[in-house]
């Protein structure tokens, strides 16, 4: 048992027990007050009962009436209903011998505020009596109390004893449920903290539904996306070690048949200035793609003009796509000037990305289409790019915007490290928009890009 669970046991049942002491002291007041009254009063359900009817005969009645019914009560009533009617000068309205130590504690009974109404002050007009039925009066069956036999009492300390037993038990119970999820959590802490990424508190815990469940479920959710994130970094390691192993190797080679063959040098330090390219680019992805997924924030605080980055990556585009026997498509059909707040360096990079890797994916002689459209509902911008290749298999479409991921459909001479689309979307999603990929009916792969505009 930790430390959690003694705190939360003592400090419970420390106030059951208080709380137990408290009601006691006070239920043995009220209880001493009866018995103080019991010296003088006879407290029985009938004796009750004959007061409060004494009282409403007089009250409704008048003193005449009260008279005559405590005559009858007099001369036909049981021993132990018998009612004195006692008048502000102590005189008894039957003229029954009431001591003056016994009118006085019965007076004093009625400022104690006793919830049985053993006691009744009753007026009407001018008239004025105090009524109870008396333990000692004119009648000799009076000086003995006239009681049915107690019931069964458990003794004090009994009860004494069993309360606080009882009072342990509960806060045992408690204090273990709160403090047993707890003890789950720190084992699973600290396995995660050694490195252990697979524990799960959730199916332990059970089917609790308060703030600790929730926390557990919260643990489950960060140890999930840890280990998602430890794997990507794995995965993410071994892939850059994997792609620069091979620029690095064609440099050794020409390095080397530069030694043996120095009639081409020539040719062997081309083919080490394009591998150092290679290896510059590659390098300078990496990096990009390190600074986006570092969760550091990058400065949003620059106003674009999508329209206008958007003509700076076409005229860009249709120069490659020239090139390669391609076209590029521009639609639009946004009124004004789109503004948001962002990186714009960023959202370039993006925007880039995606339209020259389908341009390398459409075929020859064929067209890239971005279009932009502002959807005035939700505030926020569309930009579609659709190109007109083989498109990319069902089940890999949401893998294409992962690091070093590459279509199984795409082609064999085409030189990219699977970067460009991973780039893209963490710039997006860092704009607070999203990115995603679908394959068209007639043919190709379409990709959307939502970014929200600037109010």
């Amino acid at each position: 048992m930790g430390r959690l669970f003694w705190k939360i046991l003592l400090t419970f049942w420390l106030t059951l027990l208080v709380a137990g002491g408290v009601t006691g002291i006070a239920v043995w007041w009220h209880h001493s007050d009866l018995q103080d009254m019991e010296k003088d009063v006879v407290i029985r359900p009938s004796s009750i009962i004959a007061v409060k009817a004494v009282a409403n005969t007089f009250l409704y009645g008048g003193k005449e009436a009260m008279r005559n019914m405590l005559q009858e009560q007099r001369d036909d009533a049981p021993q132990d209903l018998q009612i004195y009617a006692v008048d502000p000068n102590g005189k008894e309205l039957l003229e029954r011998t009431v001591s003056d130590d016994t009118l006085q504690r019965v007076r004093a009974s009625l400022g104690k505020n006793l919830k049985l109404p053993i006691v009744r002050q009753v007026q009407t007009g001018a008239d004025s009596y105090l009524l109870f039925a008396p333990l000692a009066g004119q009648y000799p069956q009076f000086q003995q109390e006239r009681r049915l036999p107690p019931p069964h009492r458990i003794s004090t300390p009994t009860l004494i004893i069993s309360g606080i037993a009882v009072s342990f038990l509960s806060s045992f119970l408690l204090a273990w449920y709160f403090s047993q999820p707890i003890g789950i959590l720190r084992k699973a802490f600290r396995a995660a903290a050694k490195g252990d990424l697979s524990q799960r508190v959730t199916a332990t815990i059970g089917s609790r539904r308060d703030e600790i469940a929730d926390l557990g479920r919260d643990f489950d959710d960060m140890a999930t996306k840890l280990q998602i994130l430890m794997a990507s970094q794995r995965r993410l390691l071994h892939d850059v070690s994997h792609e620069l192993r091979s620029p690095l190797a064609r440099l050794q080679a020409s390095i080397g048949l530069a030694h043996q063959q120095p009639e081409k040098v020539a040719s062997s330090l081309a083919r080490i200035e394009h591998e150092a390219g290679r290896l510059d680019t590659l390098v300078g992805e990496v990096l990009t793609l390190s600074r986006l997924e570092s969760g550091v924030p990058q400065p949003l605080d620059e106003y674009i003009d999508i329209l206008e980055l958007a003509d700076a990556v076409i005229d860009d585009a249709r120069f490659e796509a020239n090139a390669l026997s391609r076209q590029v498509v521009f639609q639009c059909d946004v009124e004004g000037n789109p503004i948001i707040q962002g990186h714009g360096e960023l959202l370039y990079r993006a925007l880039e990305n995606v339209v020259r890797n389908a341009i390398h994916h459409t075929p020859e002689n064929t067209a890239v289409t971005l279009a932009i459209h502002h959807d005035t509902a939700v505030s926020r911008l569309h930009l579609t790019v659709d190109d007109q290749g083989s498109g990319v298999p069902e089940a890999e479409l949401g893998s294409i915007f992962e690091p070093f991921q590459r279509s199984s459909n795409a082609s064999a001479s085409r030189n990219g490290y699977g970067l460009g689309l991973a780039i893209a979307r963490r710039a997006i999603e860092s704009h607070g928009g999203t990115i995603r990929a679908f394959n068209k009916t007639d043919g190709g792969l379409r990709i959307v890009i939502q970014l929200p505009l600037l109010h």
